[in-house]
């Protein structure tokens, strides 16, 4: 039996989690530096929208993060009709796991690619409560739980037992999770989620859509 950790970095346990501020609460999004950073655009990472967009929105998340679901919930589906489907925005999703369930579901969700690794992502947000779950009783979250959660949701996605075990393990894709994680906290200044950088200028916490509406609107006006 093993417990969930995360490879680089102390235990953190997903129970404790939800009160820790590394999942954190809104900051206005008014606060945000005027200016943005320079975001390398990789050939490995998750985009949903198109190159030519004149904003580029990356977000850092972690899968048991429920501000993260929270905005996934609440925003994404009007942000994807308003501005990513209409080819004003180009969206980057970017693994920042804050504890081993959550690395573990990213390596998943890693093994699928375009709307099939977006639709999983949406999976696991919107069922947090369902896979990140003592399923033995013994009072402690384990990697088997996780595992046994992440089995449950691959089933969804037309994923077998034997490929989600196989994907959770894939050093291949853990290493992609584990790079994007020490990328946003040693490059960009990442350390909590959701963090998001609109065309490099840094938002921490959830953004609400009309706020997140009226910043996006003044930068297409530039």
């Amino acid at each position: 039996m093993k417990t969930i950790q995360h490879s680089a970095a102390a235990v953190i346990s997903v129970l404790a989690l939800v009160a820790l501020v590394a999942c954190g609460q809104n900051d206005p999004i008014s606060s945000a530096a005027a200016s943005g950073q320079n975001m390398d655009i990789k050939s490995t990472d998750m985009i949903h929208g198109s190159a030519n967009a004149p904003i580029t929105m990356v977000e850092y998340a972690s899968m048991t993060c429920p501000h993260c679901a929270a905005f996934q919930h609440d925003v994404v589906p009007k942000l994807t009709k308003d501005y990513i489907d209409t080819g004003k925005v180009r969206m980057i999703f970017r693994e920042y796991p804050l504890d081993g369930a959550a690395r573990l579901a990213s390596a998943v969700a890693r093994c699928l690619s375009g709307d099939q690794y977006f639709s999983f992502i949406d999976l696991l947000f919107a069922n947090q409560m369902n896979w990140i779950k003592d399923f033995d009783g013994n009072g402690q979250l384990t990697k088997e739980d996780i595992l046994t959660g992440l089995e449950m949701m691959g089933r969804f996605a037309g994923m077998s037992k034997e490929k989600v075990d196989q994907c959770a393990d894939n050093k291949n894709n853990l290493a992609l999770v584990d790079a994007n994680w020490m990328e946003g906290m040693n490059k960009y200044g990442v350390n909590s989620t959701p963090t998001f950088f609109i065309n490099g200028v840094k938002h921490e916490g959830e953004i609400p859509y009309a706020e997140l509406q009226k910043d996006l609107d003044a930068l297409l006006k530039k």
